[in-house]
C-alpha cells in the first residue's frame, strides 16, 4: 500500500457539556432541560474525527486497518478527569494522539453547549482552558500534506503555523471559527478558506451582504485562491480565484432537504470532509486541477447527515455512510 496522505489538524480538543431544551430561557428564569450529556468535541478535535471517519469506513477502524489518510490531532489538554477517555475516543476513531500533549495543572477546555430541540440550533459558550497554553512553535510535520486550522487556538499559534505550512509547501485550509478579523498576511497564498454566513461577514467587513460574489471577491483580492461559504439550509456558495479573474459567477450547491435534528458538528464535518477531498487530490494529483465541485457536494452531503443527529463527534458519518447523490 502507497503512503497514506497525512492531515495535521491543529487545534481545540474540549470537552462538550451538552444541555437540550425545547426553547432557550429569558434572563432570569430557570427551565427544565430535557436531557443533558457530556461528549467530546472542540471544532479541531472535531474535525479531526471528522477527517478519520471519512476517509475510512467504521468497520477498517475497529479492525486496526491502514487508510489512504492519516490524520494527526495537535493541540493540548490538561491533566484532569476527562483528558484520558477523550485520548482514548480519538484513538477509536483512527487518530494519531502522538502530537496531543497534556500539560500538568492544567484543565481541559470545555464547551457548554445549548440545544433548541425546536429547531435544531445551538448556542455555544467556550472555556480555553489547556487551548490556549500551547506555545508558538512549528507544528506542522514536514511530511504534512494537509493542515487544516480553525480560531480555538491563540492566533499567533494559528498565524505562526499557516506561515509554516505555506512555506513547507503543505496545502492549507482554515475554519476561522469563532470569527474575528485576521490580518493580511492569513489570507496571502491561502488555499482554502472555509467560513459560514457570519464568519464571512466579520472576515469580509461587509455588514448584511446580499451578493456572495462581492463577498468572495474581498478574500481573493487579499490572496485566497478557493473561498467557500456554507449557507446552511441554503447550501453552499464558492467561488475561486481562477473563476473570478475570469469574471465568472461563484456557484451554490443546495441543502439536502432532511429533518435537522441538532446543527453542532455540522460545519466540521463540512470542513473535514472537504479537508480529505484535498488530501487525497494532493497525493494523486500529478499535476492536475482539484476538483472542487466533486469536494463541495460530497461534503454538502456529510453535513446533511451529521444535522440527522444528536451530538458532536458521536453524529459525524464514516465514509460508508455518506450517500453518493
Amino acid at each position: 500500500m502507497a503512503k497514506p496522505a497525512v492531515i495535521s489538524v491543529i487545534g481545540s480538543l474540549n470537552v462538550d457539556l451538552v444541555t437540550r431544551t425545547s426553547r432557550v430561557p429569558v434572563g432570569g428564569e430557570t427551565l427544565t432541560s430535557e436531557s443533558f450529556d457530556i461528549g467530546f468535541g472542540g471544532k479541531g478535535a472535531n474535525q479531526a474525527v471528522a477527517c478519520a471517519r471519512l476517509s475510512r469506513t467504521e468497520k477498517q477502524a475497529l479492525n486496526g486497518e491502514a487508510s489512504d489518510v492519516e490524520v494527526r490531532m495537535v493541540g493540548a489538554v490538561g491533566d484532569d478527569q476527562f483528558s484520558p477517555d477523550f485520548l482514548k475516543s480519538l484513538r477509536k476513531d483512527g487518530l494519531n494522539t502522538d502530537k496531543i500533549k497534556v500539560l500538568p495543572g492544567k484543565k481541559t477546555g470545555v464547551a457548554v453547549i445549548i440545544v433548541e430541540t425546536q429547531s435544531g440550533e445551538n448556542r455555544i459558550m467556550f472555556c480555553p482552558g489547556a487551548n490556549y497554553d500551547v506555545k508558538v512553535e512549528d507544528l506542522v510535520d514536514d511530511d504534512a500534506s494537509v493542515a487544516l486550522f480553525q480560531l480555538e487556538l491563540p492566533l499567533d499559534v494559528v498565524l505562526h503555523n499557516m506561515k509554516v505550512a505555506r512555506d513547507k509547501g503543505v496545502e492549507t485550509i482554515i475554519n476561522p471559527a469563532p470569527a474575528i478579523p485576521l490580518p493580511d498576511e492569513a489570507y496571502s497564498g491561502l488555499g482554502h478558506l472555509i467560513v459560514n454566513e457570519t464568519e464571512a461577514s466579520i472576515l469580509s467587513g461587509i455588514e448584511n451582504p446580499t451578493s456572495w460574489d462581492k463577498v468572495a471577491a474581498v478574500f481573493v483580492s487579499r490572496g485566497v485562491k478557493n473561498v467557500i461559504i456554507t449557507l446552511g439550509g441554503d447550501g453552499v456558495y464558492y467561488q475561486t480565484e481562477k473563476r473570478q479573474s475570469e469574471s465568472l459567477p461563484g456557484k451554490i450547491v443546495p441543502a439536502r432537504k432532511v429533518k435537522v435534528v441538532d446543527t453542532t458538528a455540522a460545519g466540521d464535518t463540512f470542513a473535514g470532509a472537504y479537508s480529505v477531498a484535498v488530501a487525497h487530490w494532493k497525493a494523486m494529483s500529478r499535476g492536475s486541477d482539484f476538483d472542487l465541485d466533486v469536494a463541495i457536494a460530497h461534503a454538502n452531503r456529510a453535513a446533511s447527515m451529521t444535522v440527522q443527529k444528536k451530538g458532536a463527534q458521536s453524529s459525524i458519518p464514516w465514509a460508508n455512510e455518506v450517500p453518493e447523490a
